[in-house]
């Protein structure tokens, strides 16, 4: 083998580093080992070694933080580059955010809240590369149900395939590339630069919460229904939720937020809830400042990494995107079922209406049907640190047949999770014709088959 080309940043081989990368954050897949972490300098530091692992036969992961939770970011044997070193913001106007792909999405968020805008879509947690969401899609979980789609507000992307070439795609220009790379899972190649869509940020959010009885999800997912149908209107919610970060105290809770400016505050409560239940109409409301409401999820984390060992606990995460006719029998039937080991005092469930016509993107898989279709997230995290792998197991098998009472419906699934996947999980998954293009794009753009191994797609 010949020796590694010279690079600009570092090509990390010491033991910490390897063993650090071994895994990732959901501590369900261990002991991969990579041979080498790159820390690249430059753009050309990724083509190098790309080429070089393509001349070799050595497998390539990316990550900016290995935030995955089933080894989806992992390259046993192989080279994982970290794009966290790569994080320049080159501009930011109301024509789109020109961002390095190692860049968080809480830096760009606070960078542009600087210049009056924000991203169109926005992720719960925000300390993520915005690379990494980008390669599975990206799903808005906080300020609105009808821009719900990250790749969707994407204008073009930077990226090197899989032999090393740096490519410059759109909609318009190399186009196949472009939509392989978006919700592709990094099966083509790797994002090093995008343009994101901006728009006007507010500087208040009013978010109003309600609990609802355990037996009464059925007027929870009626609420839900009302109020995202007549969101985004002036006496509408922008979005509209139920969450629970409360274990079992509670299943459903109705999160519904405003985000306005203080010369238009919000109408009365009574306004925005008309038509819904007793229990939405004494929603609770709190004023918040615009980066403190999208900073909500973060702020919660950051309490259970300093006191609840979140960074080793074992987290068997499930999202699954549920078609608007099969929503509430699926989760009527789920909901009541689940126990205390799957809903820790740490776990997040997420029950939310989805435009279904603002996902455009080939590889983001979604309903067929509907107005709406609902991402149905069970983020579980254990109770203690782990390794566990005897609870990794039994919440992958539960997964897996959570799934497939989901694909039976005609859902699908949101690849931010741990559910195993054979081949023929996947073309089920993508639907043939899907599946096939998808497969010729990967021969195109990645034809030694070494990156993104983690997701055994191919």
């Amino acid at each position: 083998m010949k020796p590694v080309p010279p690079l600009d940043g570092t090509l990390a081989m010491d033991s910490q580093t390897l063993a650090a990368n071994a895994h990732d954050e959901g501590n369900v897949v261990n002991d991969q080992t990579p041979y080498a972490v790159l820390f690249p300098g430059s753009v050309k530091d990724i083509q190098n070694m790309i080429r070089y692992c393509a001349q070799n036969g050595i497998k390539v992961a990316t990550n900016t933080g290995r935030n995955s939770v089933f080894g989806q970011t992992l390259a046993p044997g192989g080279l994982i580059i970290n794009c966290r070193s790569l994080n320049t913001i080159h501009s930011i106007t109301p024509n789109g955010a020109d961002v390095d792909g190692g860049v968080l999405w809480m830096d760009l968020i606070k960078a542009a809240y600087g210049a009056g805008l924000t991203p169109a879509v926005i992720t719960g947690y925000t300390q993520l590369g915005i690379a990494g969401t980008l390669s599975i899609g990206g799903l808005g979980a906080i300020t609105s149900n009808r821009l719900v789609s990250q790749v969707d507000q994407i204008q073009q992307l930077q990226v090197v395939t899989g032999t090393g070439d740096l490519v410059t795609c759109s909609m318009t220009e190399n186009t196949d590339l472009f939509l392989a790379m978006c919700a592709g899972q990094g099966q083509c190649g790797v994002i090093t630069r995008a343009v994101v869509n901006m728009i006007p940020a507010p500087k208040l959010a009013r978010l109003y919460r309600a609990p609802y009885a355990t037996n009464d999800i059925a007027t929870c997912l009626s609420d839900i229904r009302t109020l995202a149908d007549r969101g985004g209107r002036p006496r509408g919610f922008d979005w509209v939720a139920s969450v629970n970060t409360a274990g079992l105290n509670g299943l459903v809770c109705l999160w519904a937020a405003v985000l306005y400016n203080p010369n238009m505050p919000p109408p009365p409560t009574s306004v925005l809830m008309k038509d819904c239940s007793s229990t939405a109409r004494t929603a609770i409301a709190t004023d918040l400042p615009y980066l403190d409401y999208v900073f909500l999820v973060d702020t919660a984390v950051n309490c259970f990494k300093s006191g609840q060992n979140w960074d080793r606990l074992v987290k068997p995460w499930f999202n699954v995107i549920l078609p608007d006719s099969g929503v509430d029998k699926y989760v009527g039937t789920l909901f009541p079922r689940l126990t205390p080991r799957d809903v820790s005092p740490t776990t997040f469930v997420l029950l939310a209406p989805l435009l279904r016509s603002a996902f455009t993107r080939p590889l983001y898989r979604v309903p067929s049907s509907g107005k709406w279709a609902w991402v149905c997230g069970v983020l579980t995290n254990s109770s203690l640190p782990g390794p566990d792998q005897a609870f990794a197991d039994a919440m992958l098998a539960r997964n897996y047949e959570w799934w497939r009472s989901a694909a039976a419906i005609g859902g699908t699934r949101y690849v931010e999770d741990a559910i195993p996947f054979s081949k023929a999980d996947w073309q089920t998954h993508y639907g043939a014709a899907t599946y096939s293009r998808f497969a010729a794009w990967k021969r195109k753009f990645d034809p030694h088959e070494i990156l993104a191994p983690g997701a055994a797609i191919f």
